[in-house]
């Protein structure tokens, strides 16, 4: 709902699953000298962990506050802060039993060596299968003649199809025969990466915190549950350990600097987070106008619960 990248992925979009949030690179914010950089993210807490849809909606909309005491950075309205996830643990578990290995290999991570395993959940991206292993799959399989005729330039349309929703560990399940060293194997993979997400809040308000409102991204593809990178790591594993966050300029979305002009906020594909933030930070409406805005701007069954607008 927030997520700046929150593109729903059309049938033939390459190697990601429907509803999935791609990656995003952040952009430098409007802060002064920090130790925390892209490459060195703040360790924030998550404090709040809250569902917003209803409890018959299919949809689960949650409300998530993160703690930045300490940060010394900055955010304006109309910017995203970057999340820097980790992987699910048990998918991570189910690639390593199908490759054969033990996870405690050691392999090149971050510009240092890691265990095969703590790469796995931090450093790579193992969701979609990128065009290396897709080759390498075609060459060591003892049988994938259907992937090797849509690896051809001319099937570059059949093959986006071909690969709608599927993931990593499908093609290494469904061809046990190839086997990789955990250091090839992660020769063929993506760097793990941050995802952004449109401020819920405002610094003049929440001067210690940032809200998020995220659609948690689950579904279902070749027969297999799948979820979101991030957002499944926020609502499911965030509250046990740091989340890594950075500030991300907007450079053409922002407040006018005059704050007496009167304000029309209209978000559609944008989500309510630009909506809620940009009532917190003009302090223009009440709480109750704000709530009456949240709820009908949106289409997904979100409670009016005095949530989106109260300190926690």
């Amino acid at each position: 709902m927030s997520e700046v990248t929150n593109k729903v992925l059309r049938p033939g979009t390459h190697s990601t699953g429907p509803g999935q949030a791609q990656p995003a690179t952040t952009s430098k914010p409007a802060a002064s000298a920090s130790p925390w950089t892209r490459q060195n993210p703040f360790p924030g807490k998550l404090v709040v962990n809250r569902r917003l849809s209803s409890d018959d909606s299919k949809k689960d909309t949650r409300h998530f506050e993160i703690d930045l005491t300490g940060w010394g950075l900055n955010f304006e309205p109309g910017d995203s802060v970057a999340v820097y996830p980790t992987n699910d643990p048990n998918l991570v578990k189910e690639i390593i039993r199908a490759l054969g290995t033990t996870g405690d290999e050691t392999v090149p991570a971050a510009k240092t060596t890691k265990p095969f395993r703590e790469a796995l959940l931090r450093d790579y991206s193992i969701t979609q299968p990128t065009p290396k292993f897709l080759k390498a799959i075609a060459e060591r399989a003892s049988a994938a003649p259907m992937l090797k005729e849509l690896l051809r330039p001319d099937r570059k349309h059949d093959l986006e199809n071909y690969l709608w929703g599927a993931e990593v560990i499908d093609f290494l399940l469904e061809h046990p025969s190839v086997k990789f060293r955990p250091e090839e194997f992660v020769g063929l993979l993506t760097k793990l990466q941050p995802r952004l997400y449109s401020v819920a809040s405002s610094l003049r308000v929440f001067p210690d915190q940032v809200h998020l409102i995220v659609d948690v991204v689950r579904y279902e593809s070749r027969g297999r549950a799948r979820q979101g990178v991030a957002s499944s790591f926020l609502a499911e594993r965030a509250d046990k350990a740091p989340v890594p966050v950075y500030p991300s300029s907007a450079k053409h979305f922002h407040m006018p600097e005059d704050q007496t002009l009167p304000l029309i906020m209209i978000g559609p594909g944008t989500g309510i987070a630009p909506l809620r933030l940009g009532t917190f930070h003009t302090q223009r409406l009440s709480d109750a106008i704000g709530l009456r805005v949240v709820a009908r701007s949106s289409t997904q069954n979100i409670r009016s619960t005095q949530d989106a607008g109260k300190r926690r």
